[in-house]
């Protein structure tokens, strides 16, 4: 018990210079200007903020902060030595796919990337040894590809732990043009997280070094991955410090067939299985080495099945919300603090009448409520129930009631779903400034 103590005040401590370094609080920016672009959206959409930018940064970091203690509880079980997963590899080919097209910035599919490439190069280097003399493919062939493969995996557990616990906050509403023509309502899922984590880096030092005053000695079964780094003598000794890392997470979903709370679910579960795979792979990688093949194709492959399954799933089945206003208006979404809340309406409740009055059409809803702004009383249907519901909207003026309707037949304002790259928007701008 005393050991897992001192190891965790230890990792508290690494996490807290995490959070004080300047880099942690670059990526809050970040995550604050990226929820400032969600605003500016629901503004061009409904017309009015539906969820607050400074609250939704609050909670990411909150969440944030429970994400990277349990991030860093895995890279530590699994003694993933940072000095030999490649990164200065890694960062070039991740900005490279990100040129390419916004959503392969992922570590998934540049680390499966390299993995594969260290592979190719450790494979031919038995036929081409001049290979081993050129320092770019040395680099390569010296990176430990379990571990770079372990730290894909618990990078994406990590995820799936926020999107299962905050996935579905600050979901937004949005009016959606699908490939077939059709305009139907949704939820945008996007949510973004700074994670303060507690990194390894190995050296090799003599034993009779001052650095080991104060450390504190590992079972014998640590670390699963296998040491990365050999002894030169019984005089040396290998050490693993603590050092803090700063990394952003981001999850962005559509959610136009389920609710967004099950959606984060579903989403959660598959990404977690998906994870823990490629990571079983890797630690068996490190002790059977022909496995790390399939491990370095799971990693950009698996990821890729699982966006491509989702958007199928998502698309192929019928929207909760579409164009079809028979017997009233569905109510998409409810805008907090607002009357509407306030009143007890619900999202998917279906608004009938309005003072006795039938409703066929959003007009017709806002032209009975300006005409009786001071008494209104809502007819609505709720799970076969129908439900009378008095509401007060004086002294707000009627724009502020809180409602979002399903999409109308003749929607206008929509998002519309287009496959680009940043090279191309970049000579957009270019050529739109010429």
């Amino acid at each position: 018990m005393t050991f897992w103590i001192d190891i965790s005040i230890l990792m508290i401590k690494t996490m807290a210079m995490a959070v004080l370094n300047p880099f942690f609080w670059l990526v809050v920016f970040i995550v604050f200007m990226q929820y400032r672009r969600v605003v500016t959206m629901e503004k061009k959409l409904f017309g009015r903020p539906i969820n607050n930018m400074w609250k939704q940064t609050l909670y990411s970091v909150v969440f944030g902060l429970m994400g990277g203690f349990f991030g860093s509880i895995f890279l530590l079980l699994l003694g993933i030595s940072l000095d030999r997963i490649g990164i200065t590899y890694i960062w070039p080919i991740a900005i490279l796919l990100l040129l390419i097209n916004p959503r392969f910035l992922c570590f998934a599919y540049a680390g499966g990337i390299i993995a594969v490439a260290a592979i190719a190069i450790r494979g031919l280097l038995p036929f081409w040894p001049v290979l081993g003399d050129i320092s770019f493919f040395v680099g390569l062939i010296d990176i430990h590809i379990p571990s770079l493969l372990a730290l894909v995996g618990i990078l994406h557990l990590t995820e799936a732990f926020l999107i299962y616990v905050s996935g579905h906050l600050g979901a937004s509403p949005i009016y959606l043009k699908t490939p077939s023509g059709q305009v139907v309502g949704g939820y945008s899922m996007q949510r973004f997280w700074p994670l303060p984590l507690m990194g390894l880096w190995t050296l090799l030092v003599a034993e009779t070094s001052n650095i080991f005053v104060g450390g504190v000695p590992m079972p014998e079964w640590w670390p699963l991955l296998g040491t990365v780094m050999s002894t030169g003598g019984a005089e040396e000794k290998i050490i693993y410090l603590m050092v803090p890392l700063v990394a952003g997470l981001g999850y962005s979903d559509l959610a136009l067939s389920s609710h967004p709370q099950k959606k984060r679910v579903k989403t959660a579960w598959n990404l977690a299985i998906y994870s823990l795979v490629l990571s079983a792979l890797a630690i068996t990688a490190a002790f059977v080495p022909f496995m790390i093949i399939p491990a370095a194709l799971m990693a950009p492959l698996g990821h890729e099945f699982l966006i491509r399954q989702g958007n199928k799933d998502e698309f192929s089945k019928p929207p909760l919300f579409d164009s079809d206003h028979n017997d009233g208006l569905t109510i998409m979404a409810v805008i907090p603090d607002s009357p509407a809340e306030k009143a007890g309406l619900q999202s998917g409740d279906k608004l009938v009448e309005v003072n006795h009055q039938h409703i066929e059409s959003e007009l017709d809803f806002w032209n009975i409520l300006r005409v009786n702004y001071y008494r209104v009383f809502l007819t609505i249907k709720r799970s076969g129930k129908q439900i009378n519901l008095p509401v007060q909207i004086h002294p707000l003026p009627v724009s502020q009631f809180g409602l979002i309707f399903a999409p109308g037949r003749l929607a206008n304002v929509y998002v519309e779903m287009k496959q680009s790259s940043m090279l191309k928007n970049i000579r957009r701008r270019f050529s739109r400034r010429k």
